[in-house]
């Protein structure tokens, strides 16, 4: 029997390495990044095969959320991963943005020039990002920052990497004064009218001189010319100073570019939504990038720009309630009193057009308890792939099926016992 049993154990063993899988980016907890093939699997222990040849061994808590995914879609029949966690465990989750070892020495500073216009951009490469720049401005703690947003990503989503292929970047561009900024703003609504959406080059024109940053969907020719993603983000990087002069923003964790690169990423990830399946989103991605940008950098500084006309005259800026340490206890609060509803209805009913301080603060409640625990981390990898290939928000029924529930009430449930608890402070 011990002979048979011997045997089986080798054609087990057989049959995972004849799968003969392809070479796919691995993500650690501690933010390392690895090139390898997954080639066997033996209870908690994962060996790889690495692209420099390498053979690489894991146990499967060290490996991301999305790489544990992506272990249980080939081989189903492997054990569960004992990732040291149950549904509504208080420990610590991963933070593999913040843990990670990023070398700014490896970033390439002279990596050409890009042209809009009449203005010329420096550029520098990162492994994932090209960001333009002018001098005095500093690139680098800006490509540290959003390779980090980018690991934080690549952690819970096993196919994240696969966006960034055939050595394209997404593009970050820093203005160092007023004048750079509207240049690129003048530049996108000329680029907008060109492919015939005129209604957003209007909303776009009266609403980029009022922001401090602005995600721009580049066109096709240069996007491919420049081997580029199409979504590119812009950035003022400076801020009024107590003299009242320009101060250039410095330093790796800045809060509200720490927003809106995490929005990025999941934005790149779910690639969107069509009109008819957007209700939701806003409470998904906004509440994200708040969650990402208080658990990071302990504090928010976003206001959100928020228009209701098309012709973008009534631009307004709302942000979420003040001090974001108090968030918890002023939302538990809130809701104790009536004033807001921990519903689900209540959550996919918030979008720009509507959107207070109370209500950002619920979509970032939200966004925490969806990816509040390892297991529920799986879940969003789910429900964020679902809209990649869906092109909207699942509805309430069928999301909370998602996350294991049999009901839309019944997660609804859950989610406001979550806001109750000390797991929510």
């Amino acid at each position: 029997m011990k002979v048979l049993q011997n045997i089986l154990a080798a054609g087990l063993l057989f049959t995972a390495a004849a799968q003969a899988l392809e070479p796919r980016t691995w993500v650690l907890v501690d933010g390392r990044v690895v090139e390898a093939t997954l080639e066997s699997v033996q209870g908690n222990l994962i060996k790889l095969l690495g692209n420099d040849g390498k053979q690489l061994q894991f146990d499967r808590a060290l490996v991301s959320i999305g790489d544990n995914e992506y272990i249980k879609e080939n081989f189903p029949d492997a054990k569960p991963a004992m990732m040291g966690m149950g549904t509504t465990g208080t420990a610590q989750l991963p933070m593999p943005g913040k843990l990670a070892k990023i070398d700014q020495k490896t970033f390439k500073l002279a990596a050409g020039t890009l042209k809009t216009q009449d203005i010329t951009w420096d550029v520098m490469e990162t492994p994932h990002f090209k960001v333009m720049y002018q001098k005095p401005v500093d690139p680098r703690d800006c490509g540290e920052l959003a390779e980090r947003m980018w690991i934080d990503a690549a952690y819970v989503h096993a196919t994240f990497p696969n966006k960034f292929i055939n050595g394209q970047r997404m593009a970050i561009f820093l203005a160092p004064t007023d004048t750079q900024y509207e240049h690129l703003g003048s530049w996108y609504v000329e680029m907008l009218k060109k492919a015939g959406d005129n209604d957003n080059a209007t909303r776009v024109g009266a609403s980029w001189p009022k922001s401090a940053a602005g995600t721009m969907q580049l066109s096709q020719d240069i996007a491919r010319d420049n081997s580029l993603l199409p979504e590119a983000q812009v950035f003022r990087a400076y801020r009024k100073g107590n003299t009242g002069r320009d101060e250039l923003l410095k330093g790796v964790w800045q809060p509200f570019w720490t927003h809106c690169l995490s929005s990025d990423m999941i934005d790149i990830q779910a690639g969107g939504v069509s009109s008819f399946g957007a209700k939701g989103y806003y409470a998904l991605v906004t509440g994200h990038a708040y969650f990402k940008e208080v658990s990071y950098t302990g504090r928010s500084e976003t206001g959100l720009l928020r228009t209701q006309s098309a012709a973008g005259n009534d631009v307004s800026t709302v942000a979420a309630l003040a001090d974001a340490n108090k968030w918890p206890s002023e939302l538990k609060k809130l809701v104790r009193k009536g004033e807001v509803k921990a519903t689900m209805e209540a959550v996919f009913g918030l979008a720009r057009e509507n959107a207070d301080p109370k209500g950002n603060v619920l979509a970032y409640a939200w966004a925490r308890y969806l990816q509040s625990s390892l297991p529920r981390l799986a879940c969003f990898n789910k429900l964020i792939q679902r809209i990649s290939t869906s092109n909207q928000i699942p509805e309430p029924d069928d999301l909370a099926r998602l996350y294991g529930f049999d009901s839309a009430s019944a997660m609804e449930a859950d989610f406001a016992k979550y806001l109750a608890s000390p797991e929510f402070h």
